[in-house]
């Protein structure tokens, strides 16, 4: 599978996650970079873009999808941490979720949880392991 492909299954398990969170009723709003006729999400303070983001009524999902060569970079990392702090900050109900290959789940797990602990907070972070 090549790499846009991977990505595109990746971040529409995201969309379909926060579908299941907010509701049909609710879904037209979620932002995705998907080329899926939602409006593109604006970027972070730190000028990154998530690839979804949702935000009504005071809850917040940022979700990021990577593949098996993404998941490790410094660009990657930035993004999670910039992703992380708007989480730890925000007023209401937020939850990042990162969606990637299920064989590099234990890794994004690590790098996660070492940043959750630069950004503490009570916001939640889901990692939803898709297909290779």
């Amino acid at each position: 599978m090549s790499e846009s492909r991977q990505h595109h299954e990746l971040v529409t398990n995201v969309i379909d996650y926060i579908r299941t969170k907010v509701g049909e009723d609710l879904f037209c709003l979620i932002e995705s970079d998907a080329m899926d006729g939602h409006p593109l999400p604006e970027l972070t303070l730190e000028g990154f873009r998530p690839d979804v983001f949702y935000e009504y009524q005071e809850v917040m999902y940022i979700g990021e999808a990577k593949t098996e060569k993404d998941i490790e970079r410094q660009h990657s990392r930035e993004q999670y941490e910039s992703y992380l702090k708007k989480c730890s900050i925000y007023p209401g109900k937020a939850e990042f979720i990162l969606a990637i290959p299920f064989t590099k789940y234990t890794v994004a797990s690590e790098i996660i949880r070492s940043l959750r602990e630069k950004y503490p907070g009570d916001y939640e972070i889901k990692i939803i392991p898709g297909h290779v």
